[in-house]
């Protein structure tokens, strides 16, 4: 776990709820109303199925018509911008942990990647990038034969 202990990571987080109390008990609410300086990056996943390398991005509260999906050589781009509600004035909030603002992703099809067949689609707030991938290209699985004896080690150069 990188060299870190799990104490390290108790003792943070246990700090983090400590401050929370001082502020609380100080001004009446907690740091976690702040307005964070970190952006919004959506989180991604990949893996692949049925013959296509699949993108799955995490854009809840985007508009998927205003999101920007393009592709050039072997370059995928998603681009879009998560947007606070603006009946809420600044003053008003209480509690903000979500990030808001402009986000751009990139990845590079892997090669046997079949770039004009990448299709998208987007349902409860998760856009699904799907490319096919060439037979060739996909991962398969190769037997690994057990030598036991010399004998068998004849046997299987001869079958050769």
């Amino acid at each position: 776990m990188l060299g870190f202990s799990r104490n390290l990571f108790d003792d943070l987080f246990s700090l983090h709820q400590e401050m929370d109390r001082v502020f609380e008990r100080n001004w009446g609410c907690s740091t976690r109303w702040l307005p964070s300086q970190a952006t919004f990056v959506p989180e991604v996943e990949s893996y692949t199925q049925n013959g296509n390398l699949i993108y799955r991005l995490a854009i809840p509260g985007v508009d998927p018509q205003k999101v920007d999906l393009s592709i050039v050589g072997n370059q995928v781009t998603v681009k879009g911008e998560r947007t606070a509600p603006k009946e809420v004035d600044d003053e008003n909030w209480h509690y903000r942990e979500f990030r808001y603002g402009q986000f751009e992703r990139t990845f590079t099809l892997p090669e046997g990647v079949e770039v004009e067949g990448v299709k998208a689609t987007f349902d409860n707030g998760v856009l699904e990038i799907s490319a096919p991938v060439s037979k060739a290209h996909l991962p398969r699985k190769v037997e690994i034969r057990q030598l036991g004896s010399s004998q068998s080690k004849a046997q299987l150069k001869a079958s050769a």
